[in-house]
Formats: C-alpha cells, structure tokens, sequence
C-alpha cells in the first residue's frame, strides 16, 4: 500500500495490518458533526491511539463540505473562525501536538477572483484563531493553494488529485506543494475499505503528520516521489526494458505524470499506479524533472567517487530564485538527517553522503560538512590521500565560520583539486588552499577515507 493514505473511515482496527502493509502515515479528519454517508468519517481518540500505537502517524484535515458542488458560501471570515475553533476544540482531544499542521478543505475548483478572495478570508481568519499553535495547511486546487501561500495564510499545500482543475499542474511543474493527492479511490488490502493515495514533496521535511508525543518528520524517502511529467507530442512510448528493442507496451499521453523509480543510463523505470512497482521504462529525453530525482545506475560504480563523477556529467546546479529546486539537489538532501530541503540549505555534505551510500557504504548522515572529520568517519589519511577520499576543511570570513567537504582528486604543497556539490552552486571540480585564504580563510581539518 502507499506510505500515506487518506481515508473518510475508522480504520483504527486495521492499524497493526496497515503498518505491516508498509502504510506510515494515515491522513483523518475533523469537522463539526458526521454525516449518514460517511458515518466515522471523523477521527476518534480511540482510533489515534491504536494507530499511534502501531507506529503509524497521523495528519489531519477539516472539512464539513469544504465549498463541495461550488457552494462559496462555505467560506466566510465567520466560519474561517467558527472552523478553526473547532479543530482546535478536537486537536485538544486528541492531544495534538503542538507544531503539527491542520489542513482546511477546498473542494471545488473555484479561481475567480471574486471566489478566492473569501476563500482567503476564510484561511486568514482560521490562521488568526490557530494563533500559531498549529501549522496551517489547505487541500485544494494549484490555484488555491497558490494564492493562499503567496498570501501568507498557509503554511501547506496539499494538491487535490483532480488535475484539470485550476493551476494545478503548474503548482505540481514548480515544486511548490507539500503533498500531492496522486491516486484515487484504491481499494485497501487490508480491510477492504477505500482510500486515496498521497506522495510527498522531499524538498520539505515533513507535511504535519504526528504521533503520540510530537510533530513527526518524514522518513528519507517515506511516501516521496520523483515525478516526471511527460513532454513528449502526441504521446510516449512506454518500453519494457531500458532500450528501443523491443515492441512498445503502452503510449504514455503528453502531460502524463509518473513516478520514477530508478535510472538506467537514459531510461527512467516508471510507476504508473502508484503501487510501487515498475510498469515500464521511458527515455528521459522525453521526461521533465517535476520534483523528487532518482539514483543513477553506474555500472561498475565501487567507490563513492565513481557516483560523485557520474553526477557531475549531469551538470547538476541549483535554480535561481527561492521558489524553484534542483530535484537531484533535493534528492542529496533526503539522504540525510532531516529529509530533503530546498536547494539554498548548503549541500556539499549531502553529496558526499549520498555518493557513499550509493555506494553501500555508512555516511554521516548530517547536512553539516565538519560531521566527517567531527565523527571521526574512516581512517584519517590527511597525510597519504587518494583519489575518491574525503576532504574536509573549515571556512572562515564574510560573516561566515562554517566548513566543506568534497572528494579528492589530487593536490600540491599549497593547493588540494576536490570533486564536490555546492562549489559554485553546482557540482563542480574546483581548487582550494590546503589552509589559505580564497575568498575564505580555509583550514584543512582531515582528509578521510572510509
């Protein structure tokens, strides 16, 4: 099953089941009262705790009708307030903790300007009641979630799955959104209920899910997805091994969205219903990065530094402007403590972390580049270097007393050449002074070797 579902039912009973089934997070919701249709659609305390006990998260969302059928008048400032008391009222309940997110339901398409201007009323008056205990999220269409970030009011996108409605596929192409509402109306394995199911943006940390003590951040890699969008015209031939030999299996429509799984030299292994598993193999020639990335295979790739040069043959550099991420860059990140972040955090030693466990060896498992000396990772061969180990040094001036790290390549008395990420906003191969002053004061702290 999907890593994080959403689901309009008890699904308390199943939660050891669901865990087992590889299910991390269950998205649930608040509202005012049920409905006959949907009777346990709202979570109870009884159902928290066995899923919490079971090692499963939860998120939350509340809608009573969310604007469903078009009815703006859902969305008032009176009852963006009367709302957010409400969840506040459950929240408390439930002992959420503080810090976790309540999303607020959008479910329509609406984009005039006329309808998002109370929508954005609405959200704003909710924001003031949450008073900040809370991180604030929405469920709806690009165009919603769009307007209500740029505006201050939410700290959360969650993209609803119908993807003709408004802004929603330039949302997705722009990696603004915090979950993605991917596949609908699944029947469940276990239990036999109906849900929906969710990835996640890997350039955040976490999307407010929480267990029964604190907000919880995602697992590197739970329930995220590299996505493509095929760009191809009229269509995409979907093959079934990473080559051109044999016949087609499928036609994949411009503006398709897929999972990526894997990288073959220039095929991408596909996942066209979100189960996880391969359906295929598409030429990346004809696929745009969306978000998320996927490893390389390289062949013969022993060392750290046979994956460190493989991804420097994809010229792979960060976007300009706060809004935009390198998806690889986001991928470095996940490998790491934390989970993806945007391609402004500094990234030197997220590369170098994920090279080396890419291959198969224990990296430092931090963001921050003085953790291989500090850590004492490998051997200290400051001494005899080789190509492919590790160089760290610390780095001093403008403000600034922070360290990085790269691969070896080869050095001199004064100078050491090293492949790394982040050198230029980019992987690159650059010289720096073995303790000297290049824009920076450097001071060599080790060179390891793992």
């Amino acid at each position: 099953m999907h890593a994080i579902i959403d689901v309009a039912q008890n699904v308390g009973t199943f939660a050891e089941q669901l865990a087992n089934a590889g299910v991390r997070t269950v998205i649930r919701y608040y509202n005012h009262n049920n409905s006959e249709q949907l009777p346990s659609k709202a979570l109870t305390r009884g159902e928290l705790d066995r899923l919490h006990a079971a090692g499963v998260s939860v998120a939350v969302v509340f809608q009573q009708r969310g604007g469903a059928g078009g009815n703006l008048r859902d969305f008032t400032q009176a009852s963006g307030e009367r709302d957010a008391r409400r969840a506040l009222e459950l929240a408390q309940t439930m002992d959420q903790p503080a810090g976790s997110a309540i999303y607020f339901g959008v479910d329509h398409d609406f984009f005039r300007s006329s309808e998002l201007a109370p929508i954005q009323a609405y959200f704003q008056a909710a924001r003031d009641a949450i008073a900040g205990r809370y991180r604030v999220g929405c469920y709806g269409s690009g165009t919603v979630g769009n307007t209500l970030r740029n505006s201050g009011a939410v700290d959360l996108v969650w993209i609803a799955a119908a993807r003709g409605w408004s802004g929603t596929r330039d949302a997705l192409a722009s990696g603004n959104w915090t979950l993605d509402q991917r596949f609908l109306e699944l029947r469940s394995e276990v239990g036999g209920f109906v849900y929906d199911g969710n990835v996640f943006n890997p350039a955040a940390a976490n999307f407010g899910q929480f267990d029964s003590q604190r907000p919880r951040d995602s697992g590197l890699g739970e329930g995220s997805a590299a996505l493509y969008r095929v760009i191809a015209r009229p269509s995409l031939n979907l093959r079934p091994t990473p080559d051109t030999l044999g016949a087609p299996i499928g036609s994949l429509p411009t503006d398709t969205m897929l999972r990526g799984l894997g990288r073959s030299g220039d095929w991408i292994k596909v996942d066209l219903d979100g189960d996880g598993g391969a359906d295929g193999f598409a030429h990346s020639a004809f696929l745009e990065e969306v978000s998320g990335g996927v490893p390389l295979e390289v062949a013969n790739a022993h060392r750290p530094i046979d994956i460190a040069r493989a991804e420097l043959a994809l010229d792979v550099r960060e976007l300009p402007g706060t809004q935009n991420n390198n998806p690889r860059i986001t991928m470095y990140h996940a490998t790491t403590a934390g989970g993806a972040a945007p391609d402004e955090t500094a990234w030197c030693s997220s590369f170098v972390n994920y090279c080396v466990q890419q291959a198969g060896l224990r990296g430092t498992n931090s963001k921050w580049a003085r953790s291989w000396h500090d850590d004492n990772w490998g051997q200290n061969v400051t001494n005899a270097p080789q190509e492919g180990d590790i160089v760290v040094w610390r780095r001093q001036g403008h403000g600034d007393d922070g360290c990085h790290v790269g691969f070896y390549i080869d050095g001199d008395q004064d100078t050491i050449r090293v492949l790394g990420g982040n050198q230029g906003n980019r992987i690159s191969l650059a010289r720096y002074p073995r303790n000297g002053v290049l824009t920076y004061t450097y001071t060599l702290l080790s060179i390891r070797r793992g």
